[in-house]
């Protein structure tokens, strides 16, 4: 055998390694992105779970530590769900939950984050966002949702509760701020929009329990 037909074979050898080496690589970006997808998603409806949400506002509250970035937290909650699951069962509640995520996702913005949290409880993270940005955000939502026929003949509304982060709040206590203000949109009526302030700006809140209620027709 000629050099160069050596040379040429060892080419051609070289080359199909490289290729079965790019494609192992390829392969295995492939299952390492499937895997950070379960282990990140909620398998239901494709929003991001309760533990990557943990993730996120850790990082939202080292940015307002390092920077003084802002933030807000919006609680959603499925008004009478459970009824949903009663009368028309579980494929029925399934189907409500995922539509109202495809709903978030076409019309939340580019940078807010979507989490399932619980089974019919939401949390969309506000980076870069005041409390009055964040309750207009909030209540679009709302309101997209309540004129939205997910199901025929029944109209589903939800109940939001939005907490603007605090200086040296723990992830624990947003949550828990978020979760006032969810209860108070519950207790008030439903299908609205309840906010908990900085309690450091001085803004007039609810004496009952720190909440500013907000609803449109």
């Amino acid at each position: 055998m000629s050099a160069s037909l050596v040379l040429l074979a060892v080419f051609v050898v070289s080359g199909a390694i490289i290729v079965a080496g790019a494609l192992k690589i390829a392969d295995l970006v492939a299952r390492l992105r499937a895997l950070e997808k379960q282990v990140l998603t909620d398998p239901l409806t494709g929003a991001f779970n309760r533990r990557h949400l943990d993730v996120c506002l850790r990082g939202a509250i080292e940015r307002r530590r390092r920077g003084g970035e802002s933030a807000c937290l919006a609680l959603f909650d499925v008004d009478r769900f459970k009824d949903v699951n009663d009368l028309l069962g579980h494929a029925a509640g399934d189907a409500v939950l995922k539509a109202i995520v495809a709903l978030f996702q076409r019309r939340a913005r580019t940078l807010d984050l979507l989490f399932r949290t619980g089974g019919e409880e939401f949390a969309l993270l506000l980076p870069r966002t005041g409390p009055e940005a964040a309750l207009v955000v909030a209540d679009r939502l709302r309101a997209l949702i309540a004129a939205s026929r997910l199901i025929f003949g029944h109209v589903m509304t939800v109940s939001v509760g939005v907490s603007e982060l605090r200086d040296g709040q723990s992830p624990h206590d947003w949550i828990a701020d978020a979760e006032r203000a969810l209860y108070a949109a519950k207790r008030t009526g439903r299908n609205q929009v309840s906010l908990v302030r900085n309690q450091t700006d001085g803004l007039v809140r609810d004496q009952a329990d720190g909440a500013v209620s907000h609803r449109t027709a």
